[in-house]
């Protein structure tokens, strides 16, 4: 309650933190003061709105930690929307509810980041494939392998995250490893041991075999190197992502495992992560290009347009199903959530 020339002020208050800075959030009720039973039915007709505002404040607050290179503010700030908003959606929901939505998420995600290779099982084999274990009749044993490594690349992404998180050499080759399983027994999990390769339509030559472990190890410690100084984390995963795909430390392999460890530090940091779909092919390779000419502000700057087209009106739109909630929790469908 506030006062203002002898007239009380009635609002919904809701306190906001990030890190060590504090502030509130709050919406008018009027000038009488409410009942309970109207304190309870504000409460529910404001939830989303409360919710809403307390995203975008601690968006708010959030972004003046962060210093950038090539993000401009307005981009941050974008961003860390959509990483308050992700936070906020998936803090209302129960345990089935994160499962239903992280199951739905990883079937877009296997099927996109393998179509980019080539790989031409569809939504509906992958899902058969990784949730029925059904294969599909007309695909070859490569590609259902491809899909169906996901499965043991998840399980160890999430426990590794959990129980250690930081990135090294052994990290890397472990996905790299769980990625080629079944489809190349001699590579999987080596680094790449000849030079004699290179990354379609890039002039750009690959880091000689013999530098490729302390290549690696540098960019991994400059990654965390940007963190401590405060780059934004983001922009910091981007530049690993492109430096990584330079470096090439496996002969076959590494944007699969690129894309993984790009998603890794998003997860890590807070964020969603980003999809890699078949049909976002080109704007993705065409901004991998924008980075091979110096152009690091729009090769990052596509990426950033990505995760906003991908997760920002999503991301409202389950926020306001979880805030009110159905009766019935339990009887969630897969499609209940957008992805």
């Amino acid at each position: 309650m506030y006062h203002s020339k002898g007239k009380p002020y009635y609002h919904l208050v809701k306190d906001v933190k990030v890190k060590d800075r504090r502030t509130k959030v709050r919406v008018y009720l009027g000038h009488y003061e409410p009942s309970a039973e109207d304190v309870d039915r504000f409460r529910k007709d404001y939830a989303y709105v409360l919710e809403a505002r307390a995203a975008e404040k601690r968006a708010e607050l959030s972004s003046a930690r962060y210093t950038s290179k090539y993000l401009t503010l307005e981009q941050i700030k974008t961003i860390e929307t959509i990483r308050y908003y992700y936070k906020a959606f998936t803090s209302l929901l129960t345990t089935s509810e994160i499962e239903v939505y992280e199951r739905n998420f990883e079937i877009e995600y296997v099927q996109g980041t393998t179509s980019i290779e080539g790989n031409t099982i569809n939504r509906k084999q992958t899902y058969d494939l990784l949730v029925n274990n059904i294969t599909p009749n007309d695909k070859s044993l490569r590609e259902i392998n491809e899909v169906q490594n996901f499965i043991k690349v998840k399980a160890y992404r999430d426990s590794y995250r959990s129980n250690y998180g930081k990135i090294n050499l052994e990290f890397v080759q472990t996905l790299h490893s769980l990625t080629m399983s079944n489809i190349d027994f001699d590579l999987a999990g080596a680094f790449r041991r000849i030079d004699d390769v290179c990354i379609a339509g890039c002039d750009i030559p690959v880091t000689p075999s013999i530098l490729i472990r302390p290549e690696l190890l540098k960019l991994i410690n400059d990654y965390y190197r940007q963190l401590e100084k405060g780059i934004h984390p983001f922009e910091a995963s981007v530049m690993f992502h492109y430096k990584f795909e330079l470096i090439h430390p496996f002969t076959d392999g590494n944007g699969r495992v690129g894309r993984e460890i790009f998603n890794y530090m998003l997860k890590k940091s807070g964020y969603p992560r980003l999809l890699f779909l078949g049909e976002d092919r080109d704007i993705y390779i065409r901004s991998l290009k924008a980075g091979n000419e110096g152009k690091y502000a729009e090769m990052i700057e596509v990426f950033a347009d990505l995760i906003n087209k991908q997760r920002y009106q999503i991301l409202v739109e389950n926020l306001k199903k979880v805030v009110k909630p159905p009766k019935k929790i339990n009887q969630l469908r897969l499609d209940d959530f957008y992805i």
